[in-house]
């Protein structure tokens, strides 16, 4: 019995050496700012970790996000220290240790930008390292041992360089806050001799802000003054408890001083903005709500479709988000009336003239990466689709409930679900509790308007008195030619129909367009004219720029006339669901 004993205890430790403890399963990271006489070379990134038990580990390496492929490419001299590593695609190595060994692995991030990034139709996703400045997301630099995103990690920089500042939402992990291998990929990393961090607190909970630069129309803190009443106001629509977050943003180069382009991509727990240095603080407004506003939508509303099926929930993971911006922003008075107004009128007008508002749910998904105009549709959609659902069911309910209501009942079946580990779409919920709030079936209007692309009108009394939707009919708005490729190609005509109106006017493939001389973009009723370079010489063409196809529909929010301050107010609480 003794001897048994003996061999048990033998077992028990040999049992507990290699298998190592949970807290000794964490995967540890660092990374590195590399200058060298002055000038950033790069980000050195380590990360050590256990493998796994069988003595084979797959590390992943970044690859494919947001519509880019092979991020790996950025990742320079990668080593493997505690394993021998083989390749079986430029995406991952197949590590083979010892069961259970600890393995450490280097490398340098190097950047996709040779020149400073401009403002356009796409977000710089891929890393920028810049002389004196570098902006990374984590999808486009982090390697990870394959398997549970909930895995715990660790972040902490080392090394920092002299007179440079660096910031993260990855130093949330520093002050104690649960981090897993799905917090270190969906972060941002930012850093530079001159930025600036505003840490200020909303809700009850701290938030920062990292500034890349000097040479904004704003100051910093007005920026975090704004955030903060960002914040206050989305937490407070969701009755829920402030938690740390985190912005950073990172100047981009605007073509000309009119030029304002304001993008970014929202992270877990914070997001990255991009924009020309040129943008006034008020165009921040509209991307500070909708990217904190997702912190709810979809994160704590239910799931997203998996894979490359997600493009199919955009309608409500962006439209439904742009709704609630909107509404949160009027309501808690970031926006005036006429903001309100203004930005919905933006959005109609785009989405009437856009030439895939009548694409199908399927095409979205399929091509909502390679084309702008269809990444914008079920931003544009969905919130036209929410507007129209909030009228119904306050027309159902004689003003009681609307969609507020539905929301609040969705947000508390997705936390029951999480506590108990359920998987179910967040558009699913939305429609359970559409129905707790006595909506009619919405299964016809999903097929309409989402799955076929059939087009979204507003209802003419959607804000009762306090304004009217006007709708006009009239032809297609047509330049001719492929505007996004013209403009990438410095201005020379490109993709010119020889059908259009423009062409019958003499322009050509290869001409230099020098400005727009009268015309106004997505009206085919005004003519259109054109400054053109010819042979070294300046000429003006002019057309009526009508395209091919059905008539496009148009509608437009005009507020009522004359209202007092009373009203104003009473009209801000009623456009805004209060």
């Amino acid at each position: 019995m003794k001897t048994n004993a003996v061999l048990a205890a033998l077992a028990a430790l040999f049992l507990a050496a290699a298998a190592p403890s949970p807290s000794d399963q964490t995967v540890a990271y660092t990374a590195t700012p590399v200058v060298e006489d002055g000038v950033l070379k790069g980000l050195d990134v380590n990360l050590s970790f256990r493998g796994d038990a069988d003595g084979e580990t797959t590390l992943s390496l970044p690859d494919r996000w947001a519509g880019e492929v092979e991020y790996w490419r950025h990742l320079e001299n990668l080593r493997v220290e505690g394993a021998e590593a083989t390749t079986p695609n430029p995406a991952s190595r197949v590590l083979t240790h010892a069961p259970g060994a600890r393995i450490t692995v280097r490398y340098r991030v190097t950047t996709a930008f040779d020149e400073d990034p401009k403002v356009g139709n796409e977000n710089p996703y891929r890393p920028i390292i810049r002389p004196r400045w570098f902006s990374v997301l984590g999808n486009a630099v982090f390697a990870s041992p394959e398997g549970d995103e909930s895995r715990l990690a660790d972040f902490r920089w080392a090394d920092v360089p002299a007179g440079w500042t660096v910031a993260s939402d990855l130093d949330h992990a520093s002050k104690g806050r649960r981090t897993t291998l799905g917090d270190i990929v969906e972060s941002v990393m930012v850093g530079a001799p001159d930025l600036t961090v505003v840490t200020r607190r909303a809700a009850g909970a701290e938030f920062r802000i990292a500034i890349i630069g000097r040479d904004w129309t704003f100051k910093p803190e007005e920026l975090g003054e704004l955030m903060g009443r960002v914040i206050d106001a989305e937490r407070g629509y969701w009755k829920s408890p402030g938690e740390s977050y985190f912005v950073a943003l990172a100047p981009m180069i605007a073509p000309s001083k009119d030029w304002v382009s304001v993008g970014g991509t929202g992270r877990d727990d914070g997001f990255s903005l991009y924009a020309g240095t040129n943008s006034p603080i008020a165009s921040m407004s509209y991307l500070l709500a909708h990217e904190h506003m997702h912190t709810f939508n979809p994160r704590m509303l239910g799931r997203m479709p998996k894979g490359d099926d997600e493009a199919l929930g955009y309608w409500f993971s962006e439209g439904f988000t742009d709704f609630l911006t909107h509404r949160v922003l009027l309501r808690s008075g970031v926006w005036s009336l006429e903001d309100f107004v203004e930005h919905l009128n933006e959005e109609l007008k785009a989405y009437a003239e856009s030439p895939a508002r009548l694409a199908t749910n399927e095409e979205i998904r399929t091509g909502f990466w390679k084309s702008y105009d269809l990444s914008k549709l079920p931003y544009r959609r969905g919130m036209l689709i929410a507007h129209v659902w909030d009228h119904r069911l306050r027309t159902l309910s004689g003003g009681r409930r609307d969609l507020d209501d539905v929301f609040q009942t969705q947000l508390k079946a997705a936390g029951r679900q999480d506590a108990a580990g359920e998987w179910v779409l967040a558009t699913d919920n939305f429609f359970a509790a559409w129905k707790q709030a006595g909506g009619a079936d919405l299964s016809g209007d999903v097929a309409r308007h989402v799955t076929r692309g059939e087009a979204v009108l507003l209802p003419a009394d959607l804000f009762g008195t306090c304004a009217r939707v006007e709708t006009v009919t009239r032809p297609p708005f047509a330049r001719g030619w492929d505007p996004e490729a013209t403009t990438a190609a410095d201005n020379i005509v490109t993709g010119l129909k020889d059908d259009s109106p423009a062409y019958k006017a003499g322009l050509r493939n290869g001409m230099k367009i020098i400005k727009r001389a009268f015309g106004e973009v997505g009206n085919s009723q005004v003519e259109y004219g054109l400054r053109v370079e010819v042979d070294g010489k300046e000429q003006l063409f002019r057309f009526m720029p009508v395209g091919e196809g059905p008539d496009m529909t148009l509608q437009t929010v005009v507020l009522a006339p004359g209202m007092d301050a009373a009203t104003r107010a009473a009209c801000a609480r009623r456009m805004s669901g209060g």
